[in-house]
């Protein structure tokens, strides 16, 4: 299992729409202009090998979250190539694919359902997923009812048993920490140093620099939707340090 990227870049339709619609030829109206498009992914060409944990990093509308996409396949490139070897399971927005006024139980079985478990382990899982989120006696309420940081706690819990059971060989994780306890946070470190072993290919988007250090051998450092850096963990962080410290030096006047 591997993940190849080639050339890959990917932009998004501004300023209205690029097509021609029907009625304008039905009205003899005048041909719309072009649509702008902004670019999100420039030339990103990378080769992640088997057995990776690899960390992505970048500002703030870098290419990151646009990236995962594209490699789990929600979104095409515009142009290059992406080859994934394995299945995918991805982490990528916070109770996405979740529905609120539903059950908690419940939506475990939808998340479970999108992470690629089957009914039956899920079923023989929702006790332990429970449990890893410290949310035993929360079983009978509704999503809405909990806080953030829980909910987020209950979709890594059914991540992290779709990892146990090895139901992907790639796992595509994006801010996956986010709105947890400091204390949650580190349990939910320890479990990702065990999971998933073997071959398996996992990456991590966060602005967490000390969290992907601990986890992460290799970093992939996007800027402005271009490979900046690709290589070993230590040395990409400080590069990415490095270019941010000059981004927020103070101006001179």
């Amino acid at each position: 299992m591997s993940i190849v990227l080639r050339e890959v870049g990917k932009e998004f339709v501004r300023g209205g729409r690029g097509y021609r619609p029907l009625y304008r030829d039905l009205l003899g109206k005048a041909r719309a202009p072009a649509a702008a498009g902004t670019v999100a992914l420039d030339g990103v060409s990378a080769e992640i090998p088997p057995g990776s944990r690899v960390a992505l990093v970048g500002g703030n509308g870098a290419g990151k979250s646009t990236l995962l996409r594209v490699i789990a396949g929600i979104q095409q490139p515009s142009r290059g190539s992406v080859r994934v070897d394995g299945r995918v399971a991805c982490f990528l927005e916070a109770g996405a694919g979740a529905v609120p006024t539903l059950l908690v139980e419940d939506n475990i079985r939808l998340y479970g359902a999108l992470m690629g478990l089957e009914r039956r382990e899920v079923e023989a899982g929702i006790g332990e997923i429970l449990a890893l989120a410290e949310l035993e006696g929360h079983r009978g309420h509704r999503v809405e009812q909990l806080s953030f940081g829980m909910a987020q706690r209950i979709f890594f819990g059914v991540m992290a048993h779709t990892m146990k059971l090895a139901k992907a060989e790639v796992y595509l994780l994006d801010e996956w920490f986010a709105g947890v306890d400091q204390r949650f946070k580190q349990k939910g470190e320890e479990i990702m140093r065990r999971l998933p072993q073997g071959d398996h290919i996992v990456v991590y988007a966060s602005h967490d620099l000390d969290l992907l250090a601990h986890l992460c051998s290799s970093a992939l450092y996007l800027r402005d939707g271009r490979l900046r850096r690709f290589g070993e963990t230590a040395e990409v962080l400080a590069q990415y340090r490095a270019d941010s410290a000059v981004a927020e030096a103070p101006a001179v006047w």
